[in-house]
């Protein structure tokens, strides 16, 4: 085990973060390798790789070489570059928050194995965190593998006259082919396996954050469900003698939960704002090029947009079901708390569960970027926008 993992990670850690903490490990974004030198040289090239290729997605639409391509393939290529290369940089600026939330979920699933009934709701969490990772990181290497595939396959020189001067086009993993126009057979295999180790590299990096904040979101929410029941659990024996004490203890526990939580907020509103942008302008995109696609009888388009569409939706739930989750069981403290027997408590006591009360009726919420709550609707807003704009961009076109 390396020694950037503490000692009593267990069974359970390992069962919800095993496949997470070796793709971020691989782009050097692991929480608890924030100062291991190797770590930082292994995310420095990483960082270089995928800058590098995020500049030749922007330089390549801007060249005119009589190339033809598929633009909105084209923007869903570059969308996912820039994504990676933004969860690669957010993920290393917040390592450090990052590393107390990773932290915190090992204590968890170490004082939880004295527990069975905690261990239980944990596992719960943990699986379906573990079974969007491998779904998301299983779908996503079989359409890399297929993607490559096709490329070296059907990939054959596109031969244009620019000028008086007529050179030969060929097609790359990356969309690069006007950049590199007019190269030698053996410079474009060099150039094409490069990309495809870089595009690999963008899988794994766009998979890792997403998982890693849909698995740490997800444990956050179990916590919050085991506070509440604790809070319920304790009310019910209010003969104790050491009542206070332990109510406060619960209630610190309460105020560590709402700072975990805001480390995920500050590391992932700005991803999450943009992913949702990007996300409603492909639906619509998308959406039109449907209804124009089958007024053609083009249905291989009609295919290729749907499938578009349905990925990005999918994307989406990431964000929203983990916020949703979250919101909920933190706004259940509170009324599961008053649903419980406090009025016959003493006064003195009274007066401590107010004011957890209080503030617990400020739910712990994910922005997207510090404008509007991600929750279950938001996916819901996000069809009636794009269904706007598809009705918007079709009245555009007919006129």
């Amino acid at each position: 085990m390396p020694p950037s993992i503490k000692s009593n990670w267990n069974s359970g850690m390992d069962y919800g973060f095993s496949v997470i903490r070796k793709m971020m490990w691989l782009v050097g974004v692991w929480p608890l390798q924030h100062d291991d030198m190797v770590c930082t040289y292994r995310w420095i090239i990483i960082f270089i790789i995928e800058s590098l290729t995020v500049i030749t997605l922007i330089l390549e639409p801007l060249q005119n070489c009589g190339d033809t391509k598929d633009l909105l393939e084209v923007f869903l290529i570059i969308e996912t570059g820039f994504h990676s290369w933004m969860n690669v940089v957010f993920a290393r600026i917040y390592m450090k928050k990052l590393a107390v939330n990773v932290n915190s979920a090992i204590d968890d699933w170490s004082s939880s194995l004295t527990q069975k009934n905690s261990y239980k709701l944990m596992t719960r969490y943990a699986r379906l965190g573990r079974i969007i990772t491998v779904s998301q990181l299983m779908c996503g290497l079989i359409a890399a593998i297929v993607y490559n595939i096709t490329i070296v396959v059907t990939n054959k020189p596109q031969i244009v006259i620019i000028g008086n001067e007529t050179i030969n086009l060929w097609t790359f993993v990356i969309p690069s082919t006007c950049l590199y126009r007019g190269i030698s057979y053996s410079t474009h295999k060099a150039l094409l396996l490069m990309q495809i180790v870089q595009s690999f590299i963008l899988f794994v990096a766009e998979c890792a954050s997403d998982s890693f904040f849909f698995a740490i979101t997800m444990h956050l929410s179990g916590q919050l469900e085991l506070l509440r029941i604790r809070f319920v659990e304790l009310i019910a024996k209010s003969g104790i003698n050491n009542y206070r004490r332990i109510l406060s203890t619960w209630i610190r526990r309460h105020y560590k939960l709402t700072m975990l939580a805001k480390n995920i907020e500050d590391t992932f509103n700005v991803i999450i704002l943009i992913r949702l942008l990007i996300t409603t302008i492909v639906i619509a995109v998308s959406g039109l090029r449907m209804l124009v696609s089958a007024k053609h009888q083009n249905f291989v388009d009609v295919v290729k947009s749907m499938i578009f569409v349905q990925f990005f939706i999918v994307q989406s739930f990431l964000f929203t079901h983990a916020g949703e989750t979250l919101r909920e069981q933190s706004e259940s403290i509170v009324s599961t708390i008053y649903g419980t027997k406090w009025h016959k408590l003493p006064p003195v006591i009274v007066k401590d569960l107010i004011f957890i009360m209080m503030r617990s009726k400020i739910p712990l919420q994910i922005t997207a970027g510090k404008f509007f709550y991600v929750t279950r609707s938001t996916t819901t807003d996000i069809l009636k926008t794009a269904l706007t704009y598809i009705s918007f961009l079709q009245v555009t076109m007919d006129e």
